[in-house]
């Protein structure tokens, strides 16, 4: 995966919470992803927890099923 498509996931994930605006919600925003940076580093996270942040670029029909009913129905769980 190159470099370039890491970062631009990187800079979606922050402007995804760009105009939280309230300090307890940035707090526990910054409290999770510090948690998430740590985990990730002292890999405590497997290959597959990382990746599934790029599931969606990589895999055109991965999709978050509409309800429980269906997604169990199709066999995703």
């Amino acid at each position: 995966m190159p470099v370039s498509a890491i970062r631009t996931k990187l800079r979606q994930e922050f402007e995804r919470n760009r105009f939280v605006n309230q300090l307890k919600t940035v707090d526990v925003l910054i409290f999770q992803s510090d948690a998430e940076f740590q985990e990730t580093l002292n890999y405590w996270k497997q290959l597959n927890h990382v990746m599934k942040y790029f599931r969606g670029e990589e895999d055109p029909k991965a999709r978050v099923p509409k309800n429980f009913i269906s997604g169990f129905l199709e066999g995703r769980n």
